[in-house]
């Protein structure tokens, strides 16, 4: 069973524009029924070049669906699903270097992994990015759940800050950028990100799900926030500008780009962001929630439109 908006309340979902560079207007949804099996999904990516989507599970599961020409497919079209035995929270793929990049979180660790040609099946190699600082106790599920590509970098964002930084206390997290070379990554800098605490009561440090590079552009990301309080998610997803010179991440907090929660709409528990196109050729932002695996949750496929920048 799906469910849909009437298209006079999809109206009411659009943001204020005014003196926002970067805005969207919501589209459509649909809810997928539990029949489809599709659980427990952390990471969303789309390569263009094979129209292929991917969506990376937190117990290990990788599905993958080609031509999907409408929101609909995603609850009737066959995927094809294989194991990774790593409990993935991201991905995101390099076509230029045929490159898997993927953030893990398990009971042990959290870490980011990348490896050459495909994601890799249970036992197979990959490698791992050295991260310049410790994750919190992996008993938090406070580990990295959010990656962004670029042309030139690859950006990783831990959901709450370093094991140092993960204090309800400190609102200042930094994320850290890695630029491409011909030997692979290199760690070129951390950047300064103010994080929004305390936004649930009962989730003190909060939680960045995921980010994603603005298409074409190496001075923005966008990234999305959220955190549970039951039976509400609350989520945001905000523009920032890279400051270079500062080493910042300078948020417009005072407008989102985007805000989920709205009279009419409940969001789930978002945790995957990919781009794709409409048939014109507009930029639609695609999310997907994490259904927790729970009976009280789902599974849905959200479609932002990207709006003209404004001024």
């Amino acid at each position: 069973m799906t469910f849909r908006f009437l298209p006079f309340l999809l109206l009411a979902l659009s943001p204020p524009t005014s003196g926002q560079a970067i805005t969207f207007s919501f589209r459509d949804f649909i809810t997928l029924p539990r029949s489809r099996n599709l659980h427990g999904i952390s990471g969303m990516e789309y390569i263009a070049s094979r129209k292929e989507w991917l969506l990376a599970g937190d117990r290990g599961a990788l599905h993958r669906y080609s031509d999907l020409d409408r929101l609909s497919d995603w609850a009737c079209r066959p995927d094809s699903v294989a194991p990774t035995g790593l409990f993935l929270e991201a991905i995101r793929y390099d076509p230029v270097a045929d490159t898997h990049y993927f953030a893990v979180e398990n009971d042990r660790e959290s870490f980011v992994g990348f490896r050459r040609g495909g994601l890799p099946r249970p036992g197979e190699g990959f490698e791992r990015l050295p991260l310049p600082h410790p994750m919190p106790d992996p008993s938090t599920n406070k580990g990295i759940e959010a990656l962004a590509l670029t042309d030139r970098y690859l950006w990783v964002a831990p959901e709450a800050g370093s094991q140092e930084e993960a204090r309800p206390d400190r609102t200042e997290i930094h994320f850290y950028r890695y630029r491409k070379t011909d030997a692979g990554l290199t760690l070129d800098g951390e950047f300064a990100y103010e994080i929004d605490r305390n936004v649930c009561a009962n989730e003190a440090l909060g939680g960045i799900s995921e980010i994603i590079a603005v298409p074409g552009d190496e001075t923005r990301l966008l990234v999305l926030e959220r955190c549970y309080q039951r039976p509400t998610v609350t989520v945001r997803l905000y523009e920032v500008t890279i400051d270079e010179a500062a080493r910042r991440l300078v948020k417009r907090k005072d407008r989102p780009a985007f805000d989920f929660n709205v009279p009419g709409f409940r969001p789930d528990n978002l945790e995957g962001m990919a781009w794709g196109e409409d048939e014109n050729g507009r930029k639609i932002l695609y999310l997907v929630s994490d259904d927790n695996l729970g009976k009280s949750q789902w599974t849905q496929i959200i479609q932002l439109e990207m709006q003209p920048a404004t001024p």
